[in-house]
């Protein structure tokens, strides 16, 4: 019986389906009513019961109210839409009948269609919640999946760096299903993953930064504690993305496939800035400096569009060959013409990079703080200064003589170095991987017990080294 009525209550909107796919139809609509139709009291009326149904996840409730308000009242509230798609997705879960089940898909879409039109604004975000829903549901069908990828991609070129996990997520995977249905290319399907990983290693970075500013207040609000939870959800569901990304295409991306692919599209393609740009991307991202096609795509792309991120290509081309003035050169322009501050983080790293290859630890240092000040909770500038304190740990060391004194100052610099790299650990969980490693092979190093006991004493709480730079560090070994 249940059942029989659920069809009953669902039947009006499936009726008026194919009325509401056509755009002149909601014109029309929106010209007749406004906020609260043609009947205020009615409406206020079917506001409150579906509202107090929906809250009680009563949807089948709900419904006849809400269908309402969604026909006559369409700009009452956005929460029409956001809480029709709710109860859509669980009636499309629970129904069994296919042929009604396919019925409420299709309105799940329009759903989203009124949506954009009524309240505009994040067009994008809607086309990807549209195109990721119609490929959950659908991906078994080639043309919906099609659909649901060229829906995807509108999103995408919309909202780029604003794009979700879940967005991203169905954008690739419905990709890959038109590939293998060779709707697609094996180059576009590559550019694609290049395109992508761009955004998700920038989306990373952002929300790493956000994270880091919230721990980092005294007290968090409960809108604060919210994002910080719906960050670090998002943050894995980026991680699932990338590794779901990279098992699809791993057979396809190495230098020696991706030159194959590159050199002989090059010169019909050499005139296409998003195209070398996606090549560069990719032949970085996978370290194929030894390819000429490499260097020739970085070559042309700043050549002919000489913004900070084609700069930023040949700086990384020249600080791999080693010619480390050209790479300053590039990285310096790449710093001065970038404007968000993210990217000119990533600029200035690698800049401080160049200078430590250079062995010019003081400007190295310099630009890795830059760096860091201008992306917060972010720890490979630290990583890279612990690399600074421990290489040079040895020679910041005295040589007095006195063997026992000389071989303690030497070693003292490690202390420092692990402390950056505790730091990186603390601040960033992309860096803890690499900073334990670290912190591993130079415990190995700093100075034991005996001879921390033997030269400042165990009551000693700090010890300061002057060399080229100067720190205060904790001694590890403070008893009080």
């Amino acid at each position: 019986m249940k059942k029989i009525l659920f069809i009953v209550l669902i039947s009006p909107l499936l009726l008026l389906a194919q009325d509401i796919r056509d755009l002149s139809f909601i014109e029309k609509l929106n010209s007749s009513v406004n906020k609260y139709g043609a009947d205020t009291v009615r409406c206020e009326e079917h506001l409150s019961i579906y509202s107090e149904f929906y809250k009680q996840k009563s949807y089948d409730s709900a419904f006849e109210s809400w269908l309402y308000l969604f026909k006559n009242a369409p700009k009452r509230t956005k929460n029409i839409y956001i809480h029709g798609a709710n109860m859509y997705k669980k009636f499309i879960k629970n129904e069994e009948d296919s042929l009604l089940r396919e019925g409420l898909i299709d309105d799940l879409l329009i759903i989203y269609d009124h949506r954009n039109y009524y309240y505009p604004g994040q067009e994008g975000m809607i086309l990807g919640y549209k195109g990721s829903d119609l490929y959950r549901y659908r991906k078994s069908n080639v043309e919906s999946a099609k659909e649901a990828y060229d829906l995807l991609k509108e999103s995408f070129n919309i909202d780029k760096e604003k794009s979700s996990a879940r967005a991203l997520n169905y954008y690739f995977s419905s990709a890959a299903k038109c590939y293998q249905n060779k709707l697609l290319t094996k180059e576009d399907l590559i550019d694609l993953f290049a395109e992508v990983s761009n955004v998700i290693e920038y989306k990373e970075a952002e929300i790493n930064q956000t994270n880091f500013d919230l721990n980092s207040k005294t007290s968090l609000t409960s809108k604060d504690s919210k994002k910080l939870k719906k960050n670090v959800d998002e943050l894995q569901k980026l991680i699932d993305v990338r590794a779901n990304m990279e098992k699809i295409l791993a057979p396809h991306v190495s230098c020696e496939k991706l030159e194959v692919l590159y050199t002989p599209n090059f010169d019909k393609n050499q005139e296409d800035l998003k195209w070398l740009q996606r090549a560069a991307t990719l032949l970085k991202k996978k370290e194929c400096f030894d390819s000429d096609i490499y260097f020739k795509i970085a070559g042309k792309l700043y050549d002919s569009n000489p913004n900070p991120r084609s700069a930023f290509y040949m700086g990384y081309l020249s600080l791999k060959k080693g010619d480390f003035s050209t790479a300053i050169d590039y990285f310096s322009q790449a710093v001065d013409g970038e404007d968000n501050d993210i990217k000119k983080a990533d600029y200035l790293l690698y800049l401080a990079k160049t200078y430590a290859a250079m062995d010019s630890y003081q400007k190295a240092k310099t630009y890795a703080l830059q760096a860091a000040h201008h992306r917060s909770g972010w720890g490979s500038p630290y990583i890279l200064i612990g690399d600074l304190y421990a290489k040079t740990s040895r020679t910041c060391g005295e040589n007095t003589g006195d063997t026992q004194n000389d071989e303690f100052t030497k070693r003292v610099g490690y202390w420092a170095a692990i402390e950056k790299y505790e730091y990186a650990k603390r601040i960033d969980a992309s860096s803890q991987q690499e900073a334990i490693k670290k912190i591993n092979i130079y415990k190995e190093q700093m100075p034991d017990k005996t001879s921390t006991f033997n030269i400042i004493t165990l009551q000693q709480k700090t010890y300061k080294i002057d060399c080229w730079y100067s720190e205060t560090v904790q001694n590890p070994y403070y008893s009080n």
